[in-house]
């Protein structure tokens, strides 16, 4: 089991690594082993070896921050889009004090990205580096709080969340985790549900949770726990 710091929100890094972990270094040494990406290392190989290190290193630290992607968010982006949680919100919405509890069946919330990096050695690109995430979130019992057109609660629900980083076209780790989600979303005055622009423009309506918040409402509790299995933004170095 692992825990993420307080106050702090369960990225899809964590997930994959762990909170402690080198990421950068870890994908480092996958493409520079013997049966790492062929691809890249011939790519790289015609350049000396401290020059080849340097640019590998950089690149993983690179796409380790890409991989810096708000599990919560993610989630919540994904509820979003759900027709009962979007009616609810704007019922609560044009009645000022109302609030409705939304209760889901089992459904799916997923995420597909195919972030890369270039390599660039004087100002010249040599290689790409190209990842793939999938994030699949299997949630279950869940009954949400809306007030205000705000998720202001998640009274029950749990889910299993299943992230899979590729690299060139190959999955290098599949990492599982299980989450209660009344324990790990801090919700603070509430969360958008609608876009901006339907929201009276008062101070007392924040756009997104603000980050003080998070820091107080977030769990002292560990957010997952699983075993890890190996198996869109652009960004360039």
């Amino acid at each position: 089991m692992t825990t993420a710091g307080q106050g702090s929100m369960p990225t899809v890094l964590d997930l994959l690594f762990g909170p402690d972990a080198d990421a950068a270094g870890t994908l480092a040494g996958e493409i520079l082993s013997p049966g790492g990406d062929q691809d890249l290392g011939r790519a790289l190989a015609r350049l000396p070896e401290m020059t080849r290190e340097a640019a590998v290193r950089e690149a993983s630290a690179a796409a380790a921050g890409l991989l810096k992607v708000d599990l919560i968010g993610v989630l919540v982006r994904g509820w979003r889009e759900h027709r009962d949680i979007v009616s609810a919100a704007r019922r609560t919405l044009a009645a000022p004090a109302s609030t409705e509890l939304v209760s889901m069946s089992t459904h799916e919330v997923t995420l597909e990205q195919h972030p890369f990096v270039r390599v660039l050695v004087d100002s010249q690109r040599v290689a790409t580096l190209e990842l793939g995430l999938s994030i699949v979130f299997d949630v279950d019992a869940l009954l949400l709080l809306i007030s205000g057109g705000r998720l202001v609660a998640v009274r029950s629900g749990r889910c299993d969340v299943t992230a899979t980083l590729a690299v060139q076209g190959t999955d290098l780790l599949v990492r599982q985790a299980h989450l209660e989600l009344p324990g790990v979303i801090p919700l603070g005055r509430g969360t958008r549900l609608l876009p901006v622009g339907e929201y009276p423009a008062r101070a007392d309506l924040p756009g997104e949770w603000m980050a003080s918040e998070v820091a107080k409402d977030a769990p002292p509790v560990p957010w997952w726990q699983g075993t890890r299995s190996a198996a869109a933004s652009d960004r360039q170095v």
